[in-house]
């Protein structure tokens, strides 16, 4: 570790970085994080929301920051209180509500298509009412509505990548601080953005392959199909009609259907397009196998500024956080697990329930702590080699929970 005792170099608490900070060392490994390089300057508020995600603090070398020592050092000596985000209700208890509360949201969600499909008119108050539900539960706990979002069925991907849509883009307004009503109607717009779809055809919507310039020109016309769904109803909100039209536009103004640059994107639009990106990248499709929730991440992060807005992806990386309760991971001896939690500053090091054994076979269930460099049976420590989508190796993460698995209150 860095030597406290240079005047140059000075230990900062991780939740008072500041840009232009230049940071030398942190309170673990380099090789235990995700950072690239080995000292860095913080050139935007996404670096710092990182580093506050691995660390509890960090070395900077006020030569080599833009600030002056003695603003540095003030940064430490005035710290702004931080209050964390506290659960109401614990995780297990807030799934009873939760999960018939998803059933609901979910069932409506399959409504939705099939009224659209037989050219009917929308129930706008029936959407409402299941997402105030929907809110009310993340509002007690998100982590119960974040955990069944995890669960997929290929079967009704339409229906429910809008549900999960909506759920994540809820939480993520949460996150970003907006009032109760605003969450609503966020929670309205995810599960009404991709409406237009049910004009595309499904050979091109679930074609294996690369779809021509005229397949993916009909594609891309379901921002146009749903703006035109949503405004013959009166029941919808012009900002539900403005997501479905926009949710597909980009910063650097290179998005369908208009090209908008990023001074005309709803703001809601913007919350939607990370979550969208997000759930699709996560998901399997008939064309691509789904990421794991870090690398689906990593895509979100490289695409900030030209896709994506850097201070919504950041909030959301936080939310979600790289390890989350739920995720499949295998450890470097093959072993594979569910990811159930991470100890307070160190969420690199999740505990892990051990599943299946290095064959990819049913074994006796058991909890490595990576954070207490745990061994395998050859004596070698615990690592995670790579994280799965949901589903992958046959786990049915719901299964486990529904047998008695404890999911600590954090998320």
């Amino acid at each position: 570790m860095a030597d406290e005792a240079k005047p140059d170099r000075i230990k900062v608490d991780a939740a008072q970085l500041t840009i232009g900070m230049y940071v030398v060392e942190l309170d673990r490994p380099w090789t235990d994080t995700t950072f690239l390089f080995q000292g860095f300057r913080i050139r935007q508020q996404l670096d710092i929301r990182l580093l506050q995600e691995v660390c509890s603090y960090v070395w900077v070398d006020a030569r080599q920051s833009v600030t002056v020592h003695d603003q540095v050092t003030a940064n430490i000596a005035q710290p702004e209180a931080l209050q964390p985000a506290i659960a109401k209700v614990d995780f297990n208890l807030e799934m009873l509500q939760a999960a018939p509360t998803w059933s609901a949201a979910r069932d409506e969600s399959l409504r939705i298509l099939q009224a659209v499909k037989l050219g009917q008119e929308l129930d706008v108050e029936a959407v409402k009412a299941v997402i105030k539900d929907c809110v009310e539960s993340i509002l007690r706990n998100p982590a119960a509505m974040l955990w069944l979002a995890r669960i997929k069925n290929s079967d009704e991907y339409t229906a429910e990548h809008s549900l999960r849509v909506s759920i994540l883009s809820i939480a993520l307004a949460k996150e970003l601080g907006l009032p109760v009503y605003q969450l609503e109607q966020i929670g309205v717009c995810g599960m009404l953005h991709d409406v237009g779809k049910i004009k595309v055809p499904n050979e091109i919507l679930n074609k294996p392959g690369a779809l021509t310039a005229e397949e993916l020109c009909i594609m891309q016309s379901h921002a146009a199909e749903g703006r035109k769904l949503l405004m013959s109803n009166q029941q919808v909100t012009a900002a539900t009609v403005d997501v479905a039209y926009s949710h597909h536009e980009r910063l650097d103004g290179q998005g369908y259907p208009r090209g908008l640059d990023a001074s005309k994107i709803p703001y809601f639009a913007k919350i939607i397009a990370v979550a969208d990106s997000y759930d699709a990248i996560n998901s399997d499709r008939v064309y691509s196998k789904g990421k794991s929730s870090l690398e689906s991440l990593r895509i979100l992060l490289e695409a900030v500024n030209s896709h994506f807005d850097e201070e919504i992806v950041g909030c959301f990386i936080r939310m979600v956080g790289i390890y989350p309760p739920g995720e499949i991971v295998e450890l470097t001896n093959g072993e594979v697990g569910i990811i159930i939690g991470c100890p307070p500053g160190n969420k690199l090091k999740p505990r892990v329930l051990r599943v299946l054994d290095g064959q990819k076979q049913p074994c006796k269930e058991s909890i490595i702590d990576l954070g207490k460099t745990a061994k395998d049976p050859s004596g070698k420590p615990y690592r995670i080699h790579e994280g799965h989508s949901g589903g992958a190796c046959g786990i049915d993460i719901e299964a486990y929970r529904r047998k008695g698995l404890v999911i600590p209150n954090t998320l």
